[in-house]
Order: structure tokens, then sequence, then C-alpha cells
């Protein structure tokens, strides 16, 4: 049987200090935190909370270890395992509704319960912890679809075999045409979405390749031309997959090319704003929109959103949660990130950006992509990962953009070796020649 006890504030401080997701907290702030916090045993097998229960405290694991687990048509479905230092039922107090898993302990285990207080003070002292757990929150939904998905396409290959009712099977037959025929207008669609052509300003070279994972996909790039030869470079990555993911996508594509462009073409002068005005500004329009207009969908996009003048290879940038994008130095003498600025795209109002600025030298090869590179696994379920993919950049670090992107697919396809493309992939490479 669970209890729950009033631990000393003094060991509730000490506890919460060697966890790693209080780092950014200050001494006083968790301190405060501690006063509020309270501490909950659990033996093992016991149910922390049920899915449909109502609450909004979350749990941070002190010591044990806790299983994510649901059902599906009856069958018990683990979907993570989650240790000590992590924390567990955060999507509640997010979405403001019901648990939408099981969590039971997988042996004797101890949590601090946070309130909601609490809970968005931790938030709000670490954007990339809000950025994993959104992340976190998204692959667990992904994945118990995949297994509702799964289990339907199994009743329904069972069914057909039973069929024996012709003019239902002819309905049904006439139904799935329909649907594909709807997919089929839908990835024409998506296609006009990407940029017919790439630019190439002069003394560059910008070559970009995506392939989604589904029938539609949720990643984008762009290349944006504004006046005096200057070029925006985008990379996204909308939660989730299929029909919502490409609205979202469509959407985010939209905003930002026409309120990057609008400056320019509503005034019709040359130098009407910096580029830094333009990245933040564009950004700040698209992310009020969709989360004025759209938040109820709980969609939200990753952006890196750079604006670059090929004149001087000044490059004004916000990642808004990206994949940081890398800078090659020539001959693979180097490899720097561009790092995340803020959170993602869709999530909250009246959110402010800052752009940050760095050169691109001649010789350097920026390459932006979308985390369906790093997470393309193989037959064995192994990803890619970070550093097979820096160790490829740096020894073909001299190639020319068009080559560095075939070479990218050549080399995930070859690791893939088969295995079904478990996320749609983006690349975006932008070369300085002189």
């Amino acid at each position: 049987m669970n209890t729950t006890t009033s631990t000393s504030s003094a060991s509730m401080f000490e506890r919460l200090r060697s966890v790693p997701i209080f780092d950014g907290f200050s001494d006083g702030d968790l301190q405060h935190l501690a006063e509020n916090v309270k501490e909950r045993h659990l033996e093992e097998a016991e149910v922390l909370f049920y899915q449909g229960d109502e609450g909004l405290d979350t749990f941070v694991i002190l010591d044990g270890a806790l299983e994510v687990i649901t059902y599906v048509d009856g069958e018990e479905i683990r979907l993570e395992v989650r240790l000590t230092g992590e924390i567990i039922g955060e999507m509640a107090p997010i979405d403001n509704s019901p648990r939408s898993a099981t969590v039971r302990a997988v042996r004797a285990s101890k949590v601090a319960i946070l309130n909601l207080e609490s809970f968005y003070s931790l938030l709000l002292s670490d954007s990339v912890l809000a950025v994993e757990m959104l992340k976190r929150g998204t692959s667990r939904l992904r994945s118990t679809s995949q297994q509702m998905i799964e289990g339907l396409e199994t009743k329904n290959a069972e069914l057909l075999k039973a069929y024996q009712d012709l003019k239902a099977a002819q309905a049904e037959l006439i139904h799935l045409n329909r649907i594909q025929e709807e997919l089929a207008v839908a990835r024409r669609i998506q296609k006009f979405f990407l940029p017919r052509t790439i630019p190439q300003p002069e003394g560059w070279q910008v070559a970009a390749f995506n392939r989604g994972a589904q029938e539609i996909g949720g990643d984008f790039f762009d290349c944006i031309e504004l006046a005096g030869d200057r070029l925006g470079l985008v990379v996204a990555d909308a939660c989730g997959k299929g029909v919502p993911a490409a609205m979202f996508v469509a959407l985010t594509r939209s905003l930002l090319r026409a309120s990057s462009q609008a400056p320019w073409a509503l005034s019709r002068e040359e130098n009407f704003l910096d580029l830094d005005s333009i990245v933040t500004g564009a950004l700040w329009f698209t992310n009020d929109y969709a989360a004025r207009e759209h938040g109820e969908s709980n969609m939200f996009v990753t952006v890196f959103f750079g604006l670059l003048d090929p004149r001087n290879g000044q490059l004004f940038f916000v990642n808004a949660g990206h994949n940081p994008p890398l800078v090659i130095a020539p001959g693979g003498a180097s490899v720097r990130e561009l790092e995340s600025t803020t959170l993602p795209v869709g999530i909250i109002e009246e959110q402010t950006y800052e752009a940050l600025e760095t050169t691109i030298e001649v010789g350097d090869m920026l390459v932006c992509f979308s985390d369906g590179v790093t997470e393309a696994m193989n037959k064995a379920g192994e990803p890619y990962g970070d550093e097979r993919f820096v160790d490829l950049l740096r020894e073909h670090a001299d190639y020319d953009a068009a080559d560095m992107v075939s070479l990218i697919v050549q080399s995930i396809d070859d690791y893939a070796n088969g295995a079904p493309q478990a996320d749609d992939i983006t690349i975006l490479v932008t070369k300085r020649l002189v």
C-alpha cells in the first residue's frame, strides 16, 4: 500500500539538489520548492495513477523505476520505463487532461510530488527540459498509436478472410480507393510547398533533400529569396506524422514565407528591415498565429530559421527547438553547432525571439537537418547516430553541396539496409565558395 510522507524541507532540498533536472534552480528557489514537495513510497507492482484518472501533479523519481503502460483491446502494452532522476506524469498538467496512461512501480520506489505551480517553475527554469518532455510525450503517443494501428490491421486482415458480404466488400474497396486517391492528391499538394527551384547566390552552393516516412510527411525545408540577394534558410519538423502534421507544415511554411517577404513587398524598399528584425519578426508572427488560432490542436513545430547575406557570409538565425545545424570548416578542421535558442513554434503565445549571429567563412559548409537523419534505424533497431553523422561530414568536408546531400542520403540508406524509414528525412546544405 502506498504512503505519502512529509519529508523535512532540508532533507528534501538535498535529495532534489542531487537530481540533474533541478540544476537550473538557485538554492533559494530549490529551498522554496522543497518546502512544498511531499514524498510518496510505492511497493513493487503498486500503481501511481491509472489511465483516465484526473490529477495535475507531476512526479520526480527519487529512487526506483516506474513503467508506463496502456491497454489496446484489453492487452497490456508497456510503452516505456523511467528511472531515478526522471519526470513522470508530465502530460496531464501540460494539456490539462486526464492521465493518458497507467504508471506502475517496477520495484519499490520513491517519488517527489510536484504540484502545478512547482511543475511550471521547473519548465520555466529549463527550456531544453520543456522541449524534451514535449518530444517524449509525442513519442509516447506515436508509439501507442502505432500499436493500435497494428492491432486494427490484424483484425481487418482476419475479417477480410472471413468476409462474405460482396456488396459490403465492394463498398470497403471503394472507400479504400477513395482514401488512396485523396492521399495521392495530398502528396502532390505537399510537393508544391517545397521550393521548385533552389536559389544559388553567386559564390555559394545550396542543395536539399526531403523524403517522408509515410504517404505525407511532417518535415519541410525552404529557401526564401529576399531583396539584395539575401536568402532565408529554413528546416522544420512538425510533431507527429500524416495528415495533421502535413497541415501544420503547410500553415507554418506559408506564414514564415509570407511574413519574411511582406516587409519588402509592401515597402518596395531594399533596406526596409535588417536581417535580425526579419528573422525575429517572422517567427513571432508565425508562432503567435499558430499558438492563438490552433493551440487546442496540441501541435507544434521545431524550426531552424536563418537569414544569410551572401555578400559577407553573415547569418542571423533562431533555432526554435530544432536539431542544431552544423558548420563544417574546410578539410573538416572543425565542426561547430548552431545552438537551440528557444521553444518550438506553436506552444506559447507572445513568445519573443532573439536572433544569434555567426559568419559562414569561405570554404565552410552549413548542414541543416531533421532528426530523421540521426535517428534512422537499421534492422537491429540501432540509430544512425550523431557521431557517425559528424564523422561523415568531417571526412568529406570538401564535397560540393549537392554531392554532400547525395552522400548523406546514401550513407543513411546503406546503414538502414532495407529497414523501414521511421521518420521523415530533410537535409539542407549551404556551402560558401568565395
